[in-house]
């Protein structure tokens, strides 16, 4: 999927880019966006976009042939060319987009990944890790898919232990 995922993240991208509409890749995406490598096979695209500007990037899907396809508790699903975009939105809080219930600094302005050499904007770290700490409320470690055991092994690694276990403390007194 991945031969077929980068073109369309490059397309989306460069098309929110011609819009100045603000858009940041999430999940494995994000992981391999920030170490500037493909990590693994990926079954989405997790996308965040402003919600406040949720109409312009309905839009954007619909004019690449593309269709929102399911309204979620968190966003929404779509799908372009046949592959399916999990959309989430970041608010405005007066001076930064965020993911809501995330730390700060989830949707950082700077496009701090590269994915085939376009520079793309990505979740935080810490967002990103967020992910996996509602995941392992919900399924025990033990029953995760490798691929994710694999991409929560690397954002470990990225942010060091002490990050990660205060960041656990964060999110269990949250």
């Amino acid at each position: 999927m991945n031969h077929l995922h980068i073109p369309l993240i490059k397309t989306i991208f460069t098309a929110a880019d011609a819009l100045d509409l603000p858009l940041w890749i999430g999940g494995g995406w994000a992981i391999d966006a920030r170490l500037g490598r493909i990590t693994r096979e990926h079954d989405d695209i997790d996308l965040t976009f402003p919600a406040d500007r949720q109409a312009d990037f309905e839009n954007l899907i619909l004019q690449m042939d593309g269709q929102i396809t399911e309204q979620t508790d968190y966003g929404f699903l779509a799908v372009v060319q046949g592959l399916l975009l999990d959309c989430e939105p970041a608010y405005f809080n007066d001076s930064a987009y965020e993911i809501e219930d995330t730390p700060p600094g989830s949707c950082p302005m700077p496009k701090e990944g590269v994915i085939d050499q376009l520079p793309i904007r990505c979740n935080s770290w810490a967002a990103i890790l967020w992910d996996y700490f509602y995941y392992e409320d919900e399924v025990p470690r033990a029953q995760w898919p490798q691929k994710h055991v694999f991409s929560h092994v690397l954002v470990c690694e990225a942010l060091g232990d002490n990050t990660v276990i205060s960041l656990r403390k964060q999110f269990d007194t949250r």
